[in-house]
């Protein structure tokens, strides 16, 4: 049997990863799937990208904010966001990425796959033909068939809408782990996702689990970073 911890959306938020952790034993898993947006909206993305860095069993992919992060780093203009308040966010991680952090998000794909006893799993953020897809599982059902029928993946493990759900249509399996760092549905325990696969067989298993949300809030009030982002953080709501 392998067995896989699935994380994604830490959004800087290295108190919750870590976390998940000392809860779980990281080192008791086959690979450590991250499905991006290592950064931006807490006040770690050092701690985040460092601690993905040091583990040789993961595979990681960039999310949105990763990428609007290096846009910003290539000097490039950031069209999105348009709020100042979400900018701010996004200047403020660029600004201290340390180098060797940069480089290794320089270094990582926006999707990749993987194939396990015969069964091609695929990770992305959004979904494989748009990255910036946020797939629910309120989604339209035409959706999941669309994405079955199109796809060459048996498994399909995602993140970027924050919501964790596992459904299998037309034989195709659909993974979100909800979000490490910044949930959004009333709970801001964190969330992550265990897939075991064994002969053939899958199974998801679904976790949420409290941590330090103090040490979040005071790293914001540290750094002059707008108030919203506590209150989101302290009650798991997104708020803009």
């Amino acid at each position: 049997m392998k067995k896989f911890l699935l994380l994604g959306d830490v959004h800087g938020n290295y108190p919750a990863l870590n976390s998940i952790g000392k809860y779980i034993q990281p080192q008791r898993f086959d690979r450590i799937i991250n499905t991006g947006d290592f950064t931006v909206y807490s006040t770690f993305p050092n701690e985040t990208i460092e601690w993905f860095r040091e583990k040789k069993n993961t595979i990681c992919i960039l999310g949105n904010t990763d990428r609007r992060v290096l846009r910003i780093l290539k000097g490039k203009k950031l069209k999105r966001p348009k709020k100042d308040e979400k900018r701010v966010m996004y200047f403020w991680t660029s600004e201290n990425l340390h180098p060797e952090n940069i480089t290794y998000l320089k270094s990582l794909p926006k999707q990749t796959d993987l194939t396990v006893s015969h069964i091609r799993i695929g990770v992305f953020h959004g979904t494989f033909n748009d990255p910036d897809e946020e797939l629910y599982p309120s989604a339209p059902e035409r959706r999941f068939h669309e994405l079955a029928k199109d796809s060459r993946y048996q498994v399909h493990i995602m993140g970027h809408s924050h919501v964790p759900f596992y459904k299998v249509v037309d034989g195709v399996h659909f993974i979100n782990t909800g979000s490490v760092g910044r949930m959004f549905d009333g709970d801001p325990r964190a969330s992550f996702a265990i897939l075991k696969v064994s002969s053939g067989k899958i199974a998801v298993e679904h976790f949420r689990i409290p941590y330090a949300v103090e040490e979040v809030l005071k790293g914001l009030k540290n750094h002059d970073l707008p108030d919203i982002y506590a209150k989101m953080f302290r009650i798991g709501k997104k708020l803009n």
